[in-house]
């Protein structure tokens, strides 16, 4: 049987004749989105992608099939729940994806991407969380990849997590877990952010509170004009987005006054 890469077969869609040209000729870097989950990335793709970032965007937050589930989830971190497990995936075993995964992302990625309408010459790129855990592998796949990380205070970020169901995991209402999840993945980006081509680093509240300049800063980074459409996008950003550990905290004083006590201190 032939070993010939088979979409159909590997959970892609099938190329269209004539797309296999664009595959040799793109040798544009991606720019990778990373940031921990319930930080912002989704808004910040949404952002990107609408601006002239082509993302894939054939499943939900912007994200592509190909990097998020086909590669991330099953190939290299083995399931759709790892990406919540403490301690985190560690380095050598990220690395240990190098010479399987890496030709296989280097060749095939494009076909998902031309398959949702990028034109395999603009520019494009990867929005995950789990890019985090897996920014050293990326980074060698990809060496001239721009890394643009989001981060958010850690606090919000557990409490937020907290309150919501997250795909692989549910709903798992364990602050302490989040908060060092959140911890640990903004310290992986933090000690390979100097191995990167190009690195922008923006902070979540700032974002909420001054969307414009932080935007422009960013597309001048990238070299993405700012648009009247870009404008538009940025009313959905606002100040009201700040706050989650306040009212995670109201709420769990309320719900269970003894453990709140216990972990924020006196009770209203």
């Amino acid at each position: 049987m032939s070993t010939k890469f088979r979409p159909e077969i590997n959970g892609l869609p099938p190329l269209r004749p004539g797309q296999l040209a664009g595959i040799e000729a793109n040798q544009r870097a991606p720019v990778l989105i990373v940031g921990m989950h319930n930080s912002g990335t989704s808004i910040l793709a949404e952002i990107l992608h609408k601006s002239g970032v082509f993302l894939g965007n054939n499943m939900s937050h912007y994200e592509s099939y190909f990097f998020s589930v086909f590669i991330n989830d099953r190939l290299i971190m083995g399931s759709d729940q790892s990406w919540a497990s403490l301690p985190l995936m560690s380095i050598q075993d990220v690395m240990s994806c190098r010479d399987t995964v890496g030709p296989f992302v280097t060749r095939h990625w494009i076909a998902d991407y031309l398959e949702c309408g990028y034109d395999g010459v603009s520019m494009w790129g990867i929005k995950d969380p789990r890019l985090c855990v897996l920014l050293p592998l990326y980074l060698e796949i990809f060496p001239d990849a721009k890394v643009v990380h989001i981060r958010r205070n850690p606090d919000d970020v557990a409490a937020s997590l907290c309150r919501r169901k997250k795909h692989g995991v549910g709903k798992l209402d364990d602050f302490g877990h989040w908060k060092q999840l959140s911890l640990d993945y903004t310290d992986r980006v933090i000690e390979y952010s100097g191995k990167a081509s190009a690195y922008f680093e923006l902070e979540y509240e700032t974002f909420c509170r001054q969307s414009e300049p932080v935007i422009r800063n960013l597309f001048e980074f990238l070299d993405l004009p700012f648009t009247s459409e870009t404008q538009a996008l940025l009313t959905k950003v606002t100040p009201a987005r700040i706050g989650s550990y306040e009212k995670y905290q109201k709420g769990g004083r309320e719900r269970f006054p003894m453990i709140a006590r216990r972990l924020f201190g006196k009770t209203r």
